[in-house]
């Protein structure tokens, strides 16, 4: 049976694999050179707090963030991917198999076609087993799954790259989805560096 989730009912899961050490001191000793300034602990953190917050941000480029994203559909890898200074690696569905896959269904979905979309997302996973069954290779088999399928990623990139995915895309405009993810990256980061990150309530 295909597990079904709504919106939200089952958010992202997000993890910190590494950050730089110590990100704030660091980018504050390095934009140091740029004023012959202070090593001192305190002056760097304070200094990368001025900086992020004069708009000085390609300091922010030597220090760098990886997280592990799972639980999020096709749908929002999708508009994941396309940011351009992040890098990515994705569960493949070319050699990954996907009978035990799981998918959201938006909450927009109106009751009267529920059924009907639930029945067709099912279908469509029956429809992928069948094909393995046949021996149909997984990169042609997967043309039946629905952008729905959840997936993973691990995605990298210097913390101004994921300042400037998380102004656009935990923005009220973006979709949900990718709106939840944006928030729960930009909160463990506030954690990590609260002079340069803000949390997101």
């Amino acid at each position: 049976m295909l597990e079904l989730y709504q919106d939200l009912e089952m958010p992202a899961n997000i993890k910190l694999e590494f950050i730089t050490p110590n990100a704030e001191e660091f980018i504050g000793r390095m934009a140091g050179i740029c004023y012959n300034s202070s090593g001192i602990t305190e002056a760097c953190i304070k200094r990368a707090a001025k900086c992020a917050q004069d708009g000085h941000l390609a300091t922010l480029r030597f220090a760098h963030a990886t997280f592990h994203v799972s639980g999020i559909s096709r749908v929002c890898s999708h508009q994941f991917v396309r940011s351009k200074h992040l890098d990515f690696l994705q569960r493949s569905q070319r050699y990954c198999n996907e009978k035990e896959t799981t998918t959201t269904i938006p909450d927009s979905i109106p009751d009267e076609i529920r059924g009907e979309w639930i029945s067709l997302l099912q279908s469509s996973l029956s429809l992928y087993k069948k094909a393995m069954e046949k021996g149909i290779r997984k990169e042609d088999a997967r043309f039946i799954l629905t952008e729905g399928t959840h997936t993973e990623l691990v995605v990298c990139g210097n913390l101004q790259a994921w300042m400037d995915f998380i102004k656009l895309r935990a923005d009220k405009h973006a979709q949900w989805e990718i709106r939840d993810v944006a928030t729960q990256i930009n909160n463990i980061l506030a954690k990590e560096c609260p002079n340069i990150f803000k949390e997101i309530l």
